[in-house]
């Protein structure tokens, strides 16, 4: 089975909006399409950069426990130094043979200074290496950091905000932050998730049950105040799909490799499907965190944080791709993804590997190979 068929445009093209309409019996016109990307913690960090280098195809971000663009390379002038290691191989502003401590960005947020990551991504856009940053300019980003998150200590987020703030029209209101919520290192939900409200890390799952419905807020900000209050999800319509394309399961096994496992997973709503329809359908990218390489843990993710409930009646795909355990460092095997710095110093720029890949696949997103629901897990 193919996407083919979907009334759906997912990717811009390097000059212009693409006039595409995946349904077989719908009109040609232009299309205004919404891409947009988020993820918790690793898949924050990733969410940024990949929005940060792709601006021209994303136009918002939902992000929960984020720190700034490429931030975890940048030696700030309090940052201490220690031997290089695989966690920080790279290092900008570090003398030689020395590195700055992983994480530092979460940590200790207080020592980043924001000018110079916005000063290193004008000049990677400048040679090239990411898109203009004007495209984002216009740009709706909501993020999230808990009260009780233990991680991502309180001013990354802030950070975060006060770089994309540079390069936003009117921040103050593209810009939606909430800090306030007693949640741990998670992702806020209503529902019936067993995990407490403010469990600290490693103690349960990064979804929490704090009465706050995180997906509808952030996805209200991010594609606008009038989506339609979330549905019913029809399960036959979370499907995996392969993504051998785009290098998933390659057998490198060192950390050049992409790392995508076979299998990633995929919403579409049933008003997606419909034949002869002249609307498109908007796109969010979830990049889930690490430790989803444990069993089961993936499907419990996508299916309990409430996006689905919402992109089936907003006329949402949502696509989230997915990691195996891969490369050579601790937190590769544990399925982060590739916002450290340890694949490259260029990681966070279009050429880098994972970047490729994830452009690839959204701008292929009508031609998945999709095999099977997840009908059997839930």
């Amino acid at each position: 089975m193919s996407l083919a068929a979907l009334p759906l445009l997912a990717a811009v093209g390097a000059a212009a909006i693409l006039e595409r309409c995946f349904a077989e019996h719908c009109s040609r016109k232009t299309l205004q399409p919404r891409v947009a990307v988020g993820g918790l913690s690793s898949g924050a960090a990733f969410a940024v950069q990949f929005h940060v280098a792709h601006s021209e195809m994303v136009s918002g971000m939902a992000v929960f426990a984020p720190q700034p663009y490429r931030c975890a390379i940048q030696r700030f002038p309090e940052d201490p130094l220690e031997d290089v290691n695989p966690e920080v191989p790279h290092c900008t502003g570090c003398e030689e043979g020395k590195t700055i401590p992983y994480d530092h960005c979460l940590q200790t947020p207080e020592v980043v200074d924001v000018t110079l990551l916005q000063a290193a991504a004008q000049d990677y856009a400048t040679r090239g290496l990411i898109d203009n940053l004007t495209h984002l300019a216009r740009d709706r980003i909501y993020m999230y950091r808990g009260t009780k998150d233990a991680i991502c200590l309180s001013g990354s987020t802030e950070n975060t905000r006060d770089f994309f703030a540079e390069f936003l029209e009117n921040a103050s209101s593209q810009i939606l932050m909430e800090v306030a919520v007693p949640s741990g290192h998670a992702i806020p939900v209503t529902g019936w998730v067993p995990w407490p409200c403010g469990l600290p890390p490693l103690h349960g799952f990064p979804l929490q049950n704090c009465a706050y419905d995180a997906a509808g807020i952030a996805l209200r900000h991010v594609f606008g105040h009038d989506l339609a209050d979330p549905g019913d999800v029809v399960w036959s319509s979370l499907m995996w799909f392969d993504q051998e394309p785009f290098h998933g399961d390659d057998s490198n096994n060192n950390d050049l490799d992409v790392g995508l496992a076979r299998w990633g997973l995929v919403y579409i709503p049933q008003s997606c499907k419909q034949q002869g329809s002249n609307e498109t359908c908007d796109l969010f990218v979830s990049f889930h965190g690490c430790g989803f390489v444990v069993p089961g843990t993936f499907e419990l993710l996508v299916t309990q944080q409430n996006l689905n409930n919402w992109a089936e009646t907003n006329r949402i795909v949502v696509l989230y791709p997915r990691l195996r355990s891969h490369g050579l460092t601790i937190q590769h095997q544990n399925g982060c993804w590739h916002a450290n710095g340890q694949t490259g110093p260029d990681y966070a720029t279009r050429r880098a590997p994972q970047m490729l890949a994830i452009r690839k696949m959204i701008e292929e997103v009508h031609a998945l190979k999709l095999h099977g629901s997840i009908l059997p897990f839930v």
